[in-house]
């Protein structure tokens, strides 16, 4: 068994937001740090993604459909599908991935 404190991960920053993943073998959790007015542009991946809010809210774009989400609501992405993020008010949320980033553990580890 792997446990950790999320807020004593490892993290990197992706604009002004900070960003610290937790991996197993083939899902990913990772804890986001986000000031108000931070904005996450226009992106798609072939991961499927959750974004479970934890504080603060968000306005999320999937595909054609906006939606503002707060504390404790929770998002779905399929992969491939394009999206997007602003941070409303100071946030602290966290994005499941399946499979993992492998591109999230390169950039948390300098590479």
């Amino acid at each position: 068994m792997r446990a950790a404190k999320t807020g004593e991960l490892k993290g990197f920053a992706m604009g002004p937001m900070t960003l610290r993943p937790f991996a197993g073998e083939g899902l990913m959790a990772v804890r986001v740090e986000a000031p108000k007015g931070a904005h996450a542009p226009a992106h798609s991946h072939p991961h499927e993604q959750m974004t479970l809010v934890i504080s603060g809210r968000l306005r999320f774009r999937v595909g054609e459909e906006w939606r503002e989400v707060g504390p404790m609501e929770i998002v779905h992405i399929p992969g491939g599908v394009e999206h997007e993020a602003e941070v409303l008010e100071d946030s602290l949320f966290f994005d499941l991935f399946h499979p993992v980033r492998e591109d999230f553990l390169r950039r948390v580890e300098g590479l």
